[in-house]
């Protein structure tokens, strides 16, 4: 069973710590945290990459964090690198606060609503379907690219020996 990687984008210690516990029930899911939030928002994304992230949880408040950005932003520089990466909004507030950026993320939800078995079940099955997609897009386009490797080599040799 793979195991996948998520990166909670999260301004408060304990939230992290609670939600890495509602995870830890789902082993094929890792959830980790940043320790400290860099004053600008270039290079999270090298973050994603050295942890091997598969999928982000982000907070839309990080004011506690004394950082110039909010979740949305976070999102918007790792989607520059990575548009596939698959994002959701957890937040305290009322989504209807957010609904000029909910399109951004592929999903969203309460913070609350961790604690419901169903809704956290249904939040696991996504991200696995998720991240699932994207591992088979990611080989469809590595075989589209050998593909095309293969036809470029293919007119090589027939334009070598001067065939059609």
């Amino acid at each position: 069973m793979q195991t996948l990687t998520g990166l909670y984008i999260e301004d408060e210690p304990n939230n992290l710590i609670v939600t890495q516990g509602l995870f830890s029930f789902y082993p094929e899911i890792k959830l980790i945290g940043l320790d400290h939030y860099p004053q600008k928002l270039e290079g999270l994304y090298e973050v994603v990459i050295d942890k091997n992230v598969d999928f982000l949880l982000i907070d839309h408040e990080l004011d506690k964090m004394s950082v110039p950005y909010k979740g949305i932003d976070v999102l918007r520089e790792i989607r520059r690198h990575d548009s596939n990466i698959y994002a959701v909004l957890l937040t305290n507030y009322s989504l209807d606060d957010y609904k000029g950026e909910l399109g951004e993320y592929d999903f969203q939800l309460n913070k609350g609503d961790l604690s419901d078995p169903e809704k956290m079940k249904a939040l696991v099955a996504k991200i696995k379907r998720a991240c699932a997609l994207r591992s088979d897009n990611d080989a469809l386009a590595d075989m589209e690219k050998r593909q095309d490797e293969l036809q470029y080599l293919l007119e090589q040799i027939k334009s070598a020996v001067g065939k059609d």
